[in-house]
């Protein structure tokens, strides 16, 4: 039973990091599309020369690009590339709510399951 708990608490953790992975290369990419540039994929989010300061402000411009406490505004008016891109990012968002909701249920339930 112990085991179980760790299992499904580790994999909420790590289903957590890969949405905010997903989650900034994703603002990347609509960074990027919306200056007109080659959208690079989003395994290649990391995968950068750290030593490059445009690269470095770009990746820390996508990051807070669209805050997880407010909501994601979507124009009718913008290009469909960059309003797929914002509901997958909403999309994003509910699942690392999910995520927390579970992770602070795991800890509740924590005290139950674990002996003192």
């Amino acid at each position: 039973m112990i085991f179980t708990f760790f299992f499904i608490t580790a994999l909420v953790a790590f289903t957590m990091l890969f949405l905010f992975y997903r989650k900034m290369a994703l603002q990347m990419q609509y960074l990027q599309l919306k200056a007109g540039k080659k959208v690079s994929p989003i395994k290649e989010f990391l995968a950068f020369d750290w030593k490059d300061s445009k690269a470095r402000k770009l990746r820390k411009d996508a990051f807070l690009l669209f805050p997880m406490l407010y909501s994601v505004p979507i124009d009718e008016n913008e290009k469909e590339e960059l309003k797929a891109i914002k509901y997958k990012v909403k999309r994003s968002h509910i699942g690392i709510y999910f995520c927390l909701i579970i992770f602070i249920s795991l800890g509740v339930l924590s005290e139950k399951i674990l002996p003192a």
